[in-house]
């Protein structure tokens, strides 16, 4: 597994200008709203064998990076950050609302509000190829977690993420694509304060047993903005200015 992210996932990071979880809370702001919680802090290294707590990966403190909670590693980053775990790293380009696709049925509509699509831009760390499955992801807001509208994905993307490419990410590719969840207006609506969205390895399905068997889980918090430490500094000296 490569150490170091590709320059397309560094330049993402560096380039997402709105909205991302400590492990008890997480989510991205819906389009045209804004953060409602602190910038986080500038990242500095953490340990994946230690607390989350104990490193201030939590809501609270709203710190990046690799930490462990109740048997569970996780992998943690702000809306704006990318999350790296050992066969992928995955950013979040963007996060729409949508009303509905035309499929061959007709419009499909929410079963629950309102559709949600989730812009992925996401690597293949590993060095083997690798397909990104339907089901990867979740997202959840406060209480409530979602699974993928998968029957939504298959009607409107036939081959997940790099469809040019028959859905395969070779060693060191990087592709985009969109993760559509069906959830209530009142959580989308709550996305910007509790929203967090979760990211499983290749090969592996949305479920915290294969999170406890695989022993990691990523994670990005949507309530959050990941910032340069250069942008944050200069806040902090405008701060002191006033």
């Amino acid at each position: 597994m490569t150490k170091s992210l590709a320059p397309a996932l560094v330049a993402l990071a560096a380039s997402i200008a709105i909205a991302a979880c400590g492990t008890q809370e997480g989510g991205t702001p819906a389009a045209g709203t804004a953060p409602t919680v602190p910038v986080a802090p500038p990242t500095r290294k953490t340990d994946p064998g230690k607390s989350c707590d104990a490193q201030g990966i939590n809501a609270r403190q709203l710190r990046a990076g690799a930490c462990t909670d109740r048997g569970l590693r996780w992998v943690v980053a702000n809306y704006g950050g990318v999350v790296p775990l050992r066969t992928l790293a995955v950013g979040i380009v963007g996060v729409t609302p949508s009303g509905g696709y035309r499929g061959g049925s007709g419009v499909l509509k929410p079963r629950k509000g309102a559709f949600l699509v989730v812009k992925l831009q996401v690597q293949n760390l590993d060095r083997v190829p690798h397909r990104w499955a339907y089901g990867q992801t979740m997202l959840g807001v406060g209480a409530h977690n979602y699974l993928e509208r998968e029957d939504i994905e298959r009607t409107v993307h036939p081959e997940p993420l790099a469809k040019a490419n028959g859905g395969r990410l070779g060693p060191g590719d990087a592709a985009r694509g969109d993760v559509v969840f069906d959830i209530t207006k009142a959580d989308f609506a709550d996305l910007s304060r509790r929203g967090r969205f979760f990211i499983w390895n290749f090969g592996d399905k949305a479920s915290q047993r294969v999170a406890l068997r695989t022993g990691q889980l990523g994670q990005v918090r949507l309530y959050a903005i990941e910032r340069s430490a250069a942008a944050q500094q200069q806040q902090q000296q405008q701060q002191k200015g006033r």
